[in-house]
């Protein structure tokens, strides 16, 4: 079955119409870099070599984050599936903090919090909830600074009525695209 991404459903609510395209298409190519080096490499213990120099301050942001909170690594990048739904979604890090707490943390690129982060992080948390992995105690995104600062951590509380919402996007997905 060809069931639709956490991304493909909120997708249609996101309006980059003001943003040039050449400036978004280098966005999402360094943000897809920070991925690789923060999760895949980094958070696996594995050396970094950046191939792209200004994604330099965004990997020392998340380090620095990183190495204060973070006891274990349970897991990074893994697709999750609900198969009630109907829907996936690809976490980027599950961990167990050193205050003990279970951690969903999305790594985020853009200065600016939007609006449908919240929505998108409760549609994770719940393919959490349903999988093999520990409930998180705490669900939110990890703003990195593109100068090496201390990132902003966006906590979310309102889980139930953040799913919700989700739901309702997921049905008029498929209302839309049938």
């Amino acid at each position: 079955m060809n069931w639709p991404s956490v991304t493909q459903v909120i997708n249609p609510y996101c309006d980059f119409s003001k943003i040039p395209p050449g400036v978004l298409l280098h966005a999402s190519e360094r943000g897809t870099e920070v991925h690789r080096l923060c999760l895949d490499i980094y958070a696996k213990g594995f050396p970094v070599f950046l191939s792209m120099p200004e994604t330099q301050g965004y990997f020392d942001s998340f380090r620095r984050w990183f190495d204060k909170v973070v006891d274990t690594v349970i897991v990074t990048e893994e697709r999750l599936t609900d198969l009630a739904f109907g829907y996936h979604g690809q976490i980027d890090l599950l961990v167990k903090s050193k205050h003990g707490e279970i951690l969903l943390v999305d790594l985020k690129t853009p200065l600016i919090k939007a609006k449908q982060w919240q929505t998108q992080m409760a549609a994770y948390r719940h393919l959490v909830e349903k999988s093999e992995y520990p409930n998180p105690d705490r669900t939110g995104s990890l703003r990195l600074s593109p100068d090496g600062g201390i990132p902003t951590m966006d906590w979310y509380e309102s889980h139930i009525e953040d799913f919700n919402i989700f739901l309702s996007c997921l049905n008029s997905y498929r209302y839309f695209k049938k």
